[in-house]
């Protein structure tokens, strides 16, 4: 059951050939995933600055054997991916990679990362997979053909209210110049929400809510490979990806907020509330 149309014109056939094959190999990733996080994470970071290059490692071993897998299996297809420079192809589809969201807890050794695979005709998210190593998960989407996880349809939770709703808050690794900000947002959902929840990896909060979990995050500093993927994945379950005035997400935001669909204008009107308080100030 779809929920949601294609309003687009891609090749429909040919999406689902290339969401289908990293299916195939999910195992195959999760295997290696698991072998390198095992390796990294038994060396322990004696300072900041040497944990930072671990995780870069990570992004830099994991992109490597990802961009070689699907080169090999898709030659003409163009590559996008972090730490690396933009592989371009010979025809209208890109992937956009994230070899490990959540790098900070791959490398700690810690179970909640993500790997994801979006797939763009024309520069538009078409479909996308995300795989959870440690939970053997496989998120999946076509544009217009549901969401999938490990095969079963997945929907977006029924929560209507925010007194209901368990979200995920934006607390970005560079924050200092945002406290104000960020404060009133959280002041805000601390007064109005049942709870927070926060893995580390937007690309996983995202496929929690997808599949009904939780039900909204916000996020800043969000790039194109964190959200190509889980954006179709999301509105193919049912949930909306805007910016903070409601633009759907297509080619990449600032700024974003994720969400059952349900209270997706409850959030804005929220967040929008709670920061004129903070210009006036």
């Amino acid at each position: 059951m779809s929920i949601s149309s294609p309003t687009i014109s891609f090749p429909v056939e040919e999406t689902i050939k290339r969401i289908e094959f990293i299916k195939s190999n999910a195992s195959g990733i999760i295997h290696e995933a698991k072998k390198i996080q095992k390796e990294m994470s038994g060396i322990r970071s004696k300072t900041d600055a040497d944990e930072k290059e671990r995780i870069h490692a990570a992004d830099r071993v994991l992109g490597d054997i990802f961009i070689k897998f699907l080169q090999k299996a898709f030659p003409k297809d163009g590559i996008l991916s972090e730490d690396k420079e933009p592989i371009d192809g010979t025809n209208d589809f890109r992937w956009v990679l994230d070899p490990v969201d959540g790098s900070m807890n791959f490398v700690r050794g810690l179970p909640l990362y993500a790997i994801s695979f979006g797939l763009e005709h024309r520069e538009t998210p078409v479909g996308g997979v995300v795989i959870v190593p440690p939970q053997d998960a496989v998120y999946s989407a076509v544009l217009g053909e549901g969401a999938l996880k490990n095969g079963e349809t997945i929907f977006t939770s029924s929560v209507s209210e925010l007194n209901r709703a368990i979200f995920s808050p934006n607390l970005p690794t560079k924050r200092a110049h945002m406290i104000q900000e960020i404060m009133a947002d959280l002041s805000g959902f601390l007064t109005y929400a049942r709870s927070f929840r926060r893995t580390g990896s937007f690309i996983l909060d995202s496929c929690w809510i997808a599949e009904g979990l939780m039900d909204a995050i916000w996020e800043k500093s969000v790039k194109h490979w964190d959200i190509s993927a889980v954006s179709v994945i999301l509105s193919e379950a049912g949930g909306k990806m805007t910016d903070l005035n409601g633009k759907h997400y297509y080619t990449g935001l600032p700024e974003l907020i994720a969400s059952n669909g349900i209270i997706h204008d409850e959030i804005l009107n929220l967040l929008k509330t709670v920061r004129s308080s903070v210009s006036r100030n």
